[in-house]
């Protein structure tokens, strides 16, 4: 099992963020990004996300409170709500802006990059939206699935990814794939997970699919798990590629204005 503190940078045009992933580590096959956006400051939030562009990957925002206006290039705009899920692929590329609706009061969600396989790098970009799966799992025990059913049918490849809410003292069991790459991070509260105890701003890195998870204190959580691509992986800002080449290519089509 690994253990990686979450980093807290600045981002956008000066938006306060705890990254999960993206730092350290940089990324976990096939996840290259966990940000989430917790504060009730609007100095820490207010300045958004204005237009920047994307190319070779999927992002997935989920808010659990206040509200954000997705606009992008390819046509894709709407309002994310509590308790719903953006799902964008940036594909061949896509240029979108991200700005938040909330002027006070706590903003709260959290921002998943995921890799897209190398037949898909230059897939046509495409948006959806829709709620989160709310379910009482025991009492004690909420978990919100994040993956709607448009992408278990349009998306590259199977994917994972829950919000756990847990009362003190409450425990949470899931088998899940031996070859699949899974994280837990820790937003909220203290856990033990598999016996090891890990605190709130913290991505754990699970070696084995058989997870038991145990609240010390309240506590919410997110789950992701998918099979690696076992790709060659080449990031250079917005963009993430499979190679230097793919790389040089993407930013000459950016300034030459050829994205969506």
């Amino acid at each position: 099992m690994k253990v990686f503190p979450a980093v807290e940078v600045i981002d956008g045009a000066g938006v306060r963020i705890r990254r999960y992933i993206g730092a350290f580590p940089r990324e976990i096959d096939p996840f290259l990004l966990l940000d989430e956006i917790k504060s009730s400051n609007p100095e820490d939030y207010r300045a958004g996300f204005p237009p920047h562009p994307h190319r070779g990957f999927q992002t997935i925002t989920y808010m659990v409170k206040g509200r954000f206006r997705h606009k992008d290039s390819s046509g894709g705009e709407g309002v994310l709500e509590e308790g719903w899920v953006q799902w964008m692929n940036a594909g061949r590329g896509v240029v979108h802006s991200e700005m938040p609706l909330t002027d006070k009061g706590l903003l709260w969600g959290f921002q998943l990059w995921i890799n897209n396989p190398a037949s898909q790098k230059m897939s046509e970009p495409f948006y959806h939206s829709y709620p989160a799966r709310r379910k009482t799992i025991s009492e004690g025990v909420v978990l919100s699935d994040l993956v709607g059913d448009v992408m278990k049918e349009k998306g590259f490849y199977p994917l994972i990814y829950l919000h756990i809410q847990m009362d003190e003292g409450k425990t949470f069991k899931i088998d899940l794939p031996e070859e699949n790459t899974t994280f837990v991070a820790v937003s909220e509260g203290i856990i033990e997970l598999n016996g090891e105890e890990i605190r709130k701003g913290h991505l754990v890195v699970p070696e084995c699919g058989k997870i038991t998870i145990r609240s010390v204190s309240r506590s919410h959580l997110l789950l992701g798990s998918a099979r690696p691509l076992r790709e060659p992986i080449v990031r250079w800002g917005p963009f993430v590629m499979n190679s230097e080449e793919e790389i040089k290519r993407a930013v000459e089509d950016f300034r030459m204005g050829r994205f969506t």
